[in-house]
């Protein structure tokens, strides 16, 4: 079946697309024949975002969020590929906990990969799922804190090991990298547990240090390495100078320190309350001038749902982290509508720089021969974030209530209609 775009805006100007199948197969000006039509008039076509930073939960912890809901919350949102991340339970740094994860993703509706999670005693285990070479395996997640579920690595030595390992097999290495040790020096010294003091208890310099010991490895190792969810000017300064020096080190951003500051933080509560902690406004800004020199590679959404009953626990036991994926677009168009970075570069932010960093084949171009997963934008209509609506099971949301820069008028995965 060919499925004809017409009158598309794109970083490249106005052109029709034409998807056969499941394939782009054109790209122009012309009309060529095709079965169905789709008029995209006032409408902004974007390569489907690819999302190297979910937490899909599932398994024991499905009451938070399932594939089948996490993959209805993607495509609401524009996205046509994640990644999942490891800390779920059973957790995936076992040959078994990966079976697990690969039988609970069968219910998945959008492209998925999944990152192995590097633990105190199992770079065996992680070598042995290595050298069968499985394709669905992109990364090595290493926690350098506690965050949510997950195991703790800390010793410079074990984690050079990981980083050879990664780099063996031509794998990225993604780092949580506020550092445990520095944590629970300024969680000692906070005057309460209470949401307003999250950036004091889990204190900017955790996320520093860990910084410089990663950076040092990795350029001492030569393999790739991926910062999470970077929100230090400081982070931003080291990461800088360190891609000045070697081509393999690369970062990533997520929507709410790009676009929220620590002030928000009364007011939403524990809504809030995600890891690394909302930042400075000076941060803020940093993260954005940062974007537009080129310095982050990736938006990534961190979403990591909940249940309502659990957010609205006391700060001390709330969980950390938020529902992220429907918002990333609709929320971050905005430096585009703003004039802070160029549609072009909001493709490679999006979907690009992740296809590669992760060698990801046909996907994160508006090309033909490239597999037809398109997120199509109304740039017209604002409405505002309305957490109840989401497609994810939580149903809460920092961003509750602001007005969004664009709106989903469609998504397209594997040349299929979403609609939402």
């Amino acid at each position: 079946m060919k499925r004809l775009l017409t009158n598309c805006t794109t970083a490249s100007g106005q052109c029709n697309i034409l998807i056969d199948n499941n394939i782009i197969s054109y790209v122009g000006s012309e009309k060529p024949e095709h079965d169905e039509l789709l008029d995209c008039t006032d409408l902004v076509v974007l390569p489907g975002m690819i999302d190297p930073h979910v937490h899909v939960r599932d398994l024991e912890a499905a009451y938070k969020e399932t594939w089948k809901t996490a993959s209805y919350a993607a495509l609401a949102g524009g996205i046509t590929t994640i990644m999942d991340m490891p800390n779920t339970i059973p957790a995936t740094t076992s040959a078994s906990g990966l079976d697990a994860k690969r039988k609970a993703a069968e219910d998945a509706y959008v492209r998925h990969y999944l990152h192995l999670g590097a633990t105190t005693d199992n770079l065996d285990e992680l070598r042995a799922i290595l050298a069968d070479n499985p394709a669905d395996v992109v990364g090595i997640k290493v926690f350098l804190a506690g965050s949510s579920s997950n195991e703790v690595v800390t010793n410079p030595a074990l984690l050079e090991s990981v980083f050879q390992l990664a780099k063996e097999f031509n794998k990225v290495v993604l780092v949580h990298s506020e550092y445990q040790p520095v944590l629970d020096k300024w969680a000692a010294m906070a005057p309460e547990m209470e949401i307003e003091f999250h950036g004091m208890i889990r204190h900017r310099e955790a996320a520093i240090e860990g910084t410089k010991l990663v950076l040092d490895l990795a350029q001492k190792v030569g393999n790739k390495l991926y910062l999470c969810h970077v929100s230090t000017q400081e982070e931003l300064s080291l990461i800088e100078a360190a891609k000045a020096q070697c081509d393999h080190i690369y970062c990533e951003v997520t929507p709410h320190h790009l676009l929220l500051d620590d002030t928000m933080l009364k007011l939403v509560g524990n809504f809030g309350k995600v890891n690394p902690p909302l930042r400075a406004k000076a941060d803020r800004l940093a993260l954005i001038d940062a974007l537009k020199r080129g310095v982050i590679d990736c938006l990534g959404s961190d979403h990591a749902p909940h249940s309502l009953d659990e957010k609205l626990q006391e700060y001390a036991t709330a969980p950390s982290g938020i529902p992220g994926m429907e918002t990333a677009i609709p929320m971050t168009y905005q430096l585009v509508a703003d004039g802070e970075i160029s549609l072009d570069a909001y493709y490679k932010l999006i979907a690009g720089n992740a296809a590669e960093i992760f060698g990801i084949s046909n996907v994160g171009k508006i090309e033909p021969g490239y597999l037809a997963d398109l997120a199509i934008l109304d740039v017209h209509n604002f409405p505002p974030v309305i957490s109840g609506f989401f497609q994810s099971k939580a149903k809460y949301s920092p961003f509750d209530g602001m007005s969004i820069a664009a709106s989903l008028a469609y998504t397209i995965i594997d040349g299929e209609v979403y609609e939402k």
